[in-house]
């Protein structure tokens, strides 16, 4: 891994220092073009070979800027939803409704175990009250009709005027007409609607970046590699490339066939003793 990472670092050197010179070379060549082969020519167009750089040197920074803040706002979307996921109900509700206050005027006036009440002002004059939900689900799950009639029993319940659902998991086209065509219509937000507030109102910090970073590199390389070298499934593919090998080595007498055939036999009977022991298990 140091080998592959010092060669990236080579690489990455080697480009920028080519890119350089290939800058500062279109530079030189533009003004020897226009006034010929003197000093003029190759003072302005080491300045010009300058400028070009500082501008690709800003631009580079500027798209680091960009990509990072992204990839901040990625995370730490992930985990504020990841959190929400495994919060008690009204935490959950909590964090839905302060993550709809960053782009829509709701004021929360209540916690309660069916959602966050908010207070809306109505372009038209007055005030609705609105009952928000976080629909704890993992990213692969869906929402379905019975949680709508579940939200509008809800909404019912604490006699609010509107239901919002926030949903965790994956919110289906036909759920969301459906939604919409409840006798009052739900408003459905999506997980990615709620990934991008919750990445601007946080974002991952160092220290998450490093805590995620230590959570991916649990699990050994070695271990992962001699796991799917060892399942049982292979086991009839390394048996009959070890008989063909030993077949060979039999007919030629060539000792180059034996080893590898050797090999393959062995992986074959560690491959089915481990399924002996599943099967045990």
């Amino acid at each position: 891994m140091e080998t592959g990472f010092k060669r990236n670092l080579l690489a990455e050197l080697l480009d920028s220092v080519g890119r350089g010179v290939l800058l500062m070379a279109l530079g030189i060549g533009w003004f020897v073009f226009l006034w010929g082969l003197n000093l003029p020519a190759l003072l302005a167009g080491i300045a010009l070979g300058t400028l070009l750089l500082l501008m690709r040197r800003l631009y580079r920074q500027t798209t680091l800027a960009r990509r990072e803040t992204a990839l901040r706002c990625r995370i730490g979307g992930e985990l504020l939803l990841e959190k929400m996921l495994l919060s008690e109900a009204k935490e959950a509700h909590f964090q839905a409704a302060l993550l709809l206050e960053e782009k829509w005027p709701l004021r929360m006036q209540r916690i309660t175990a069916d959602g966050a009440l908010c207070r809306q002002e109505k372009p038209s004059g007055g005030a609705e009250t609105l009952l928000v939900q976080c629909v704890r689900m993992p990213p692969e799950g869906e929402l379905s009709t019975g949680q709508l009639v579940e939200a509008h029993r809800a909404m019912q319940r604490q006699q609010a005027n509107r239901v919002i659902l926030c949903v965790l998991g994956k919110a289906p086209p036909r759920v969301i007409a459906r939604a919409e065509q409840m006798p009052t219509p739900i408003r459905v937000i999506r997980r990615e609607t709620l990934l991008a507030l919750a990445g601007r109102l946080s974002p991952a910090t160092d220290a998450q970046l490093v805590a995620l970073g230590q959570r991916k590199r649990r699990t050994p390389q070695r271990g992962s590699l001699l796991s799917i070298m060892t399942q049982r499934e292979k086991a009839p593919r390394y048996w009959g490339y070890g008989l063909f090998m030993l077949i060979l080595y039999i007919l030629t007498g060539s000792a180059w066939y034996a080893m590898p055939g050797t090999v393959c036999l062995t992986l074959s009977v560690v491959c089915r003793s481990g399924q002996a022991e599943e099967a045990r298990l």
